[in-house]
């Protein structure tokens, strides 16, 4: 075995270009071809969402928090500048026995890892990999596999490394305690009998860089496993046209790719022998007719349930991966706004959470809706779930929300069932897309997901310039009040249908 100085000197002398990070290596494990991009070609990368940035952060932040597990470490990231610097100082540092280190830089085989806290007790380095997540994933485990190959082999007495994962149990009481946070797993096992799957992979990854050609891998469902790949649209910009096979809904992955491995790669290729759905059939006529498809039957069904006097309702929710307000657990999701429209008037109730307003948030809701026979929603499943969540914590409440409940007509149910389809949909049945395709005046402000909602709600409680406190509220509700006045035109629209 190598030792850690020998490998760090080696690197050292050379450009760390060609070094396979964990990133870059997980890639590979995907596809060879989105490997190639990231080391070769990077400037292919699709623009990346603001809810996967939002993912992104949040990480950090629980990494981040997990430190005063193990505090008073020195953090490699924060001191190097690049790679090489990273190596250096963690060399400098595992040679002055320095007990605690944040990112510590490692390389072994070509591969380049930082390791989200190392610690040396009794002479015996331990690592620790910390995921903002309950679950330990394939994807976590494999990651963290490849970290503990090149410890092994790159560090002197390395013991074992445990990955890091939120405790779903925990509840917060006044002061967190990270110990009672977080839960630790070994993956010494799994990753004792994989040294040598790690060994050959890396030497194909190192296989497919020397080559200096990119892999002719064609699109597959590797494309969507374990995460839509980065370049995503680089490798699929001349498949997804306006009659491609995959703009059809209904149809699972396997099914699409069969198709389109046996040459069936548009619409008007699809007959009887591929597949027996009527419905493919009417959405392939509505494709070519460029016309929807409408059945009036089904949607004058629907709209037959709902009862004078109607208001469309939308919930927005807070459920940080740190708990911050008292009784509450790691993610648990906690309704900060509702908004209500009657057809006429905007109306909603924000509650700040300076501790646990939840009773407050029920009792405004149940005020709020008693006068009505019908609320209009769309996909209501996260609100349904607020409201179970409410009668668990205040079931004198129950028969009240209940009633909430039971008022509750889904919008979204009319275009699910393909009562009501348009091409233009494609795949995608989202209040966003449906309202787009269909009403003329719905604009979304600079708010565009629950994701991003959910993090502008942290910055109004971290926000202490009450000016700014008020704007970021007003953008919240906002969003908010544009999903009820869509929901509410989505049933005006529905009517003119019949």
């Amino acid at each position: 075995m190598q030792s850690y100085e020998k490998e760090t000197e080696s690197k050292l002398m050379n450009n760390t270009i060609n070094l396979i990070s964990k990133t870059a290596y997980l890639k590979f494990e995907q596809c060879k071809k989105a490997f190639y991009f990231y080391k070769k070609h990077p400037y292919l990368r699709d623009k990346i969402s603001v809810d996967k940035q939002l993912t992104f952060k949040r990480g950090h932040q629980v990494g981040d928090f997990a430190q005063s597990l193990f505090p008073g470490g020195i953090d490699v990231s924060k001191k190097a500048k690049n790679s090489t610097e990273g190596l250096e100082l963690t060399k400098t540092l595992i040679e002055n026995k320095t007990p605690v280190i944040y990112e510590a830089t490692f390389s072994f085989n070509d591969a380049l890892i930082m390791v989200d806290i190392l610690c040396l007790e009794n002479g015996h380095y331990t690592a620790y990999e910390v995921k903002s997540s309950f679950k330990i994933s394939d994807i976590y485990l494999k990651d963290a596999c490849l970290q503990y190959y090149v410890l092994k082999n790159a560090l002197p007495n390395f013991d074992d490394l445990f990955l890091v994962t939120l405790n779903q149990d925990y509840i917060f009481e006044n002061e967190i305690n990270p110990k009672l946070l977080f839960k630790k797993r070994s993956v010494k096992k799994e990753s004792e009998k994989n040294l040598p799957y790690f060994e050959n992979q890396l030497f194909e990854a190192q296989l497919v860089l020397e080559q200096n050609k990119i892999p002719n891998i064609s699109i597959g469902k590797h494309c969507f496993k374990p995460y839509q790949c980065d370049y995503f649209n680089n490798c699929w910009k001349d498949t997804i046209n306006e009659d491609s096979i995959f703009n059809l809904p209904l149809l699972d992955k396997e099914k699409l790719f069969e198709w389109y491995n046996s040459g069936i790669l548009s619409i008007n290729q699809v007959g009887e022998e591929q597949d027996s759905k009527e419905i493919i059939y009417k959405i392939k006529a509505a494709y070519f007719e460029n016309k929807p498809i409408v059945n009036k039957e089904k949607i004058a069904s629907f709209l037959s349930t709902i009862e004078l006097p109607i208001i469309a309702l939308d919930m927005e929710m807070w459920g940080p991966a740190i708990p911050k307000i008292n009784g509450t657990k790691p993610f648990e999701q906690l309704p900060y706004l509702v908004c209500f429209f009657d057809g006429k008037n905007h109306s909603s109730v924000f509650i700040d959470y300076k501790s646990d307003e939840r009773k407050l948030y029920a009792d405004k809701l149940i005020e709020s809706t008693s006068n009505y026979k019908s609320i209009l929603v769309y996909d209501g499943t996260m609100e349904k779930m607020v409201i179970n969540n409410l009668i668990k914590l205040f079931p004198e409440l129950k028969t009240d929300l209940e009633a909430i409940k039971n008022k509750f007509k889904d919008v979204f149910d009319v275009f699910l069932e393909f009562s009501y389809y348009h091409p233009l949909f494609k795949t995608n049945f989202s209040l966003k897309t449906v309202s787009n395709v269909l009403l003329e005046n719905i604009n979304y402000s600079k708010i565009t997901s629950g994701l991003e909602a959910m993090a502008y709600f942290d910055r109004f409680r971290n926000e202490e310039n009450l000016v700014e406190k008020e704007i970021i509220k007003q953008e919240l509700i906002d969003y908010c009040q544009t999903d009820t006045l869509a929901t509410y035109q989505l049933v005006d629209f529905l009517l003119s249908c019949i």
